[in-house]
Order: C-alpha cells, then structure tokens, then sequence
C-alpha cells in the first residue's frame, strides 16, 4: 500500500516537474516513435540483423521489417500498436506467428521477440537520416572537387549522391568540352566503361527470375557452338563463370580492341584465345566473357543486348537519353568530349566505337539517370512500386562469388571478392558494392551502400592517370557516414607523381636490351605483307617511302629496326608505341611468321603470313600449270578452280596452298614447298621442290615435248 502511494507521487510530481521526468515517460509526450529503426534479435548462434519503419496518419500506425540474412526486404507489419512507452506489432502469415514487443526508451526500443513459443530479446535503435547527413556533409564539396580538377588536370566531372530512395546531390563540374569551353551538367553523357557490366549481369538475372536461364547450368548447353581453348573449360565453364572473372583467360583484350568485328565473330574467336589459368582457378579480369554474357541474352530472347537493356532497364527507371554507342552521344546536345591526360595535360582524342563488345562495356549515361539505377540497386531491385528483379537474384550480384588475390595496402579498404559485374569490399568495416570503368577518353566509378542506404557515380572526361572518380568518391563516402577524411585525393595525388616519376625513368632506359650495330636480314619488301592469327584477326605490314608500317585495328604506326628481325612501332598511335614485331623466317629463308606480345600474361602472339591475293587469282595461278621433269621423274602440275594441283608419276596427286611470293606449300607434308622461278621475260622455267632432304629443281617442258612424254 505505502508502494502504490509513493508511485503516484511521483507521478504527480513528474506532472509539476516535466524537467524531472524520467526520459521514458518523456518519450510519450515528446517525439514520436515514427521513423527508422534498426537493430538484433539476440537468438543463439548469432545476432540477426533487421530493420523497422514505423508510420502513423491518419489511419493510425503501419510498419515494414526487412531483415537481410533472410532476404525479406520492407515485409509488411500487422498490429503496429504505440502506446505510450510501449510498441509491438507482427508479421503476418508466418509460422509461428512472430511477434515484436518491448518499450520506448528515448532512441532504443527493447523488449522480447516470440515465434513458435520461443522467445529471444531484441533491441532497436533510431536509424540516422542518411538523406539529410548527406546533404549537410557534402556542404563545401564544390571547393574540394575544384581544386582537384586542377591538380589532376582533368577536364571535367559529374558527380551524384543517392540516399534514403532520394537524389540528394547531383552536380558537375569542369568542362565536357574545353576546346568550345561547355561546362559540364548534371545531364552530360560520359562513356561509363565496365560499369555497363552489372547492367549484363542484371539482364541474365531477369532471364533467371524467368526461368529461361540457370547461374550453375554449363553454357554450351545454351550456346552448342561455345568453343573455349581448353576442351575441359568448354564442356564446364557456367553461365555465372561469364561475370566473375573465373574462365582461366586473361585480358586479350586486344583482340578486340578498335576491330571491325562483329560480338558474334569476336565470340568465335574465344576458341582460339589461350587461358594461362585453369577454369575457377583464380579471378582473372575479362572482357570477352562478360560480352559472351550478352550475347548468350541474345541467343536465349531473340533480342539484342541493347534491345534488352532498354526495355529491362532504361524504360523502366526512365534513362530515356541513356544509349549504347559513342555514336548515339556524339548526336546528343550535352554529352563530354573524351581526353586523355598525361603529365597532368589534358589532349583532346578521338572516340572509340566499341559497340561490339558492348555488353562488356559501351553504356552512355549521366550521373542524373544513372541515380535512377542507384536507386533501385538500393531499393533491392524495385522504384516506385514497380520491381525490376527479384530483390534474392539481385542479392546474388552483390554477394562475393570469385576470390581477388589482393593483398590490402591498408585497413581502409579491404577486397572480399567480386560478385556479378560488382566487386565488393569492407570500405572502412562497412560493406560496399563497387566498379570502376574506363575506355579511351573516360574513367567512371560507382559505389552503393546497400546496409547504410546510399550509393555514389563520379563520372569523368580524362583517361591515363586519373584516379579521381574513385578519390572523390570515396572522399564523399567517408563525409555522408560521418568518418575522418581518409587522405584519398593526397595519397592519389602522390601516386600519380609517383607513377609520372616511374614513366620517365622507363622513357630512359627504353633502349635497353638492344643490340647495336645489327640488320634486317632481308630486304625490307620481304617483310610486307598480311599476317593473321585466328584469335587476333590481321596484322598488315605494309612498305612506304622505305620504311615499314604497321596496321591493326584501326591502329597504325611506322616501324623502325630495333636489332636483328625485330622492329618497334613509332608514338603514331599510343595503343601501338614501343610495341616489338619480331619476323620469324621457315628452313627456306622465308619471312613466313609475325611475333607480337598483345597479351602480357602469355608468350607472343604468333601470326603466320598469309599469301598474296594474287595466289588465288586463277588467271595469275595458270601461268603455273604445265609439266615439269626432275631427272627421270614428271610433275605435272594443273588449275582446278582457283587451286594448283601436281602429279608425280605413280604417285597420289597433292594439293599446293599458297605460302608467298610464288612459293606453294604441300598439302598434309610438313616441310615440303614448291617455289616456282620465273625468267626476266615473264615465262616460267622451274619448279623448285624444297624437302627435308635438299632442294630439287624440275625443269619446265615445252608444250610439244611434255606431249611427246
């Protein structure tokens, strides 16, 4: 009895005296429980992480939980009952019927979750409202971004900001076009390089969501014709095998890049690529796959990757001026010229057109529309009520699949893996979802948040060093969740000066290794001609003005000797200065071989010389045929088609593939050629066999006399 008194007592005194109130109470008179929370449920093995919105109107109280480990993302509540202190609610048809219960005590809300009559503490506390710390932290960016514009001599940048499902900054700076001084916008279309890959690997998700396509299933069983090198990668590399980077293949990235090729011919040419890894064996970045991705799309829909992207995609999250090609851009009114920097200069350089390899990489956006596609990435795969992706199958892209062997250089940033067209990373013990991106002019990154709700693109005009879309980013990052800076923008500065210092020293030691005082073993007409490779296309060597060039791709360059038969591409075209071309001779003397490192990883690239055009001229090759005589022997050599035949007396006819000059090899004999000589007056006098065993001439008959034999 005297306990019940002394209670309302105090009670009343608290009524007299709001300032002595116990802070409980004071939660019932003062804010509302409305807002975001999040916290543990205390079970057994481990805390389970979940989330609560609660919203009172005019209706009363509603709700949402989300909890992650389980994949259930804003699961609507029943019950949501506030009364004072006290706050409860349940989730509706789930076996044993969960239920929250507990008590408001200022910011935290604790008490006991019940399921299947077990029952297990819980405590939540108020979440922070990362839109408005956003946009109070990026207060003074401008001056930063500015300044580091100027010290990296970048042209131009834009930048957005998403949080809380909200646009809180968007902006740009710099010039997309220095030469006619146009600024930079919110709305400049950038070339965003590889971070185009998460849209591919978004695309086979819906065809996954739809049943049409399985992550774990071999893609040969999609794709009959798929052919890789390595028989064995052939038969069990998987369709999620084409988005982490775990084929076995490195880069070849030039057998791509600047080809007149079509994606399909470029998917060919895979059977002929070698892998330096087995399959799985360790993450290897590549292009080709994640293009072979697309094009698996493709072979699965009947649409083109671009058709897919559109209307899966930029529809949807209206990126209405979003495209596919630098073509498509050079059209629009607001889009950035593409630069490349060196020494902290920015030149203005062509466009390159990668529309072929596209799904790998070809994507044109702004930072504007591109906050549409932060957004739904952080709404778990849906924008304003309408799903793109089941929110499970997007969770798979950001979740790490491939290991990265990457040994940290701090404790900033620590690699965990990569995902499906993601790499993913503990960004100072928070969890990050991230990609870079570059192609000739350009460099992009993109970050999303997903557990703090708030995601970043930083888009740039300046290729070469250019690591700034990635320090302003994470400088951004750093500021929203309220983190000492963390020095990004000064420790790249110093490894850009570094790496300027690093250039120069390898400019002037670029003639070591060299031979002196050597010289082409042969005139340099022998050199011409086209070499080819079934995975890298053609190299033509062509002789101008006395002096050889080089041509590939697109790409040319003039070449000076080097030593021996090795010669080096001049600074005509950057992708091809100081390239070595080292010609390889047969047993004959013959320049018959092109050796070129296009792939750092693996030996050179072999590329044999292809016969002249004329040797399957069939009016050049009759001037061939005839009888010939080599001591007892008859040759008799014929034209079938475009195709020289001989015949040796007794013996099976052969068929001769032209190697060169006038030189035919032997069909199904290695080593054995036939080279005919032909006189000052234009007629041919010998067939000259070169064996193994020594050459042997046969002597041309006259008309009569091969009809006399």
């Amino acid at each position: 009895m005297k306990r019940s008194v002394w209670c309302v007592a105090v009670l009343v005194f608290a009524l007299v005296h709001p300032a002595m109130m116990p802070e409980a109470l004071l939660a019932q008179e003062g804010d509302s429980a409305a807002g975001h929370w999040a916290g543990e449920i205390e079970i057994p093995s481990s805390p389970l992480a979940f989330d609560v919105d609660l919203v009172e109107d005019d209706a009363g109280w509603s709700g949402d939980i989300s909890i992650p480990a389980q994949q259930l993302s804003d699961f609507a509540l029943v019950d949501v009952t506030v009364d004072g202190v006290a706050v409860s609610f349940r989730m509706p048809q789930i076996p044993g019927d969960p239920t929250f219960t507990g008590d408001r005590d200022g910011e935290t809300i604790s008490g006991n979750f019940t399921q299947g009559g077990q029952s297990f503490p819980f405590t939540l506390t108020r979440g922070e409202n990362r839109a408005a710390m956003a946009r109070e932290a990026l207060e003074g960016i401008d001056a930063i971004i500015e300044q580091a514009l100027a010290d990296f001599g970048i042209p131009g940048l834009a930048v957005a900001v998403v949080a809380d499902d909200q646009l809180v900054f968007a902006k740009g700076y710099g010039k997309r076009d220095v030469e006619n001084d146009l600024a930079v916008t919110p709305e400049t279309l950038f070339a965003i390089g590889s971070t185009s890959k998460a849209f591919t690997a978004f695309i086979l998700g819906t065809l996954v969501d739809e049943g049409k396509l399985d992550w774990d299933t071999p893609v040969i069983e999609y794709l009959p014709d798929f052919r890789m090198y390595d028989a064995y990668a052939t038969q069990h590399l998987k369709v999620r095998d084409l988005l982490i980077h775990s084929s076995g293949l490195p880069r070849h990235d030039m057998s791509w890049y600047g080809a007149d090729a079509t994606r399909e011919e470029i998917y060919q040419r895979l059977a002929y690529l070698e892998p330096t890894r087995d399959l799985g064996e360790e993450f290897q970045y590549q292009n080709i796959m994640v293009m072979t991705a697309g094009y698996l799309a493709e072979r699965i829909t009947g649409e083109s990757w671009e058709e897919l992207v559109r209307n899966r995609i930029f529809n949807p999250l209206e990126m209405s001026r979003s495209n596919f090609s630098v073509e498509a851009s050079k059209t629009d009114d607001d889009h950035a010229e593409p630069y490349s920097v060196d020494k902290r200069t920015a030149r203005h350089i062509p466009f390159l057109n990668i529309d072929a390899i596209g799904p790998a990489g070809s994507i044109n956006s702004s930072v504007g529309e591109m906050s549409q596609w932060l957004r739904m990435q952080l709404g778990g795969g849906e924008l304003g009520g309408e799903r793109l992706i089941e929110q499970a199958t997007l969770r798979q892209m950001h979740t790490p699949h491939m290991a990265i062997s990457s040994y940290p250089s701090s404790q900033r940033v620590l690699t965990l893996g990569y995902g499906m067209g993601w790499a993913i990373e503990s960004h100072r013990g928070r969890f990050l979802v991230q990609h870079g991106g570059g192609i000739d002019g350009f460099i992009s990154w993109v970050a999303l948040l997903p557990l703090e709700n708030f995601g970043v693109v930083v888009y740039t005009n300046g290729a070469g060093m250019n690591p700034l879309p990635t320090a302003v980013a994470r400088t951004i990052i750093d500021r929203v969740l309220g983190l000492e800076d963390g020095g990004y923008l000064e420790r790249s500065l110093e490894a850009v000066t570094k790496a300027e210092e690093a250039a120069a020293e390898a400019e002037a030691e670029a003639g070591a290794g060299r031979v002196a005082d050597t010289a082409p073993s042969h005139g340099l007409e022998d050199y011409a001609g086209k070499y080819t490779h079934p995975g890298y296309s053609q190299v033509e060597i062509t002789l101008e003005q006395e002096r050889l060039h080089v041509a590939y791709n697109g790409m040319t360059a003039p070449l000076t000797h080097w030593h021996y038969d090795t010669f080096e591409a001049d600074e005509d075209d950057a992708q091809l200065d100081g390239t070595k071309a080292q010609f390889r001779m047969d047993t004959t003397g013959a320049i018959t071989e092109l050796l070129v490192t296009m792939e750092a990883a693996l030996p050179p690239i072999v590329f044999e010389k292809m016969a002249e055009d004329r040797l399957s001229d069939p009016e050049f090759l009759a001037q061939f045929a005839g009888v010939y005589k080599m001591a007892t022997q008859i040759i008799t050599v014929e034209l079938r088609d475009a195709t020289l035949f001989g015949t040796v007396t007794g013996q099976p006819t052969f068929e001769l593939e032209p190697k060169g000059g006038t030189t035919f090899t032997i069909v199904g004999a290695e080593g054995f050629s036939v080279e005919f000589l032909i006189e000052e007056d234009g007629t041919v006098s010998t067939a000259r066999f070169n064996q193994p065993n020594g050459m042997f001439d046969a002597v041309r008959q006259a008309d009569d006399a091969a009809e006399m034999e």
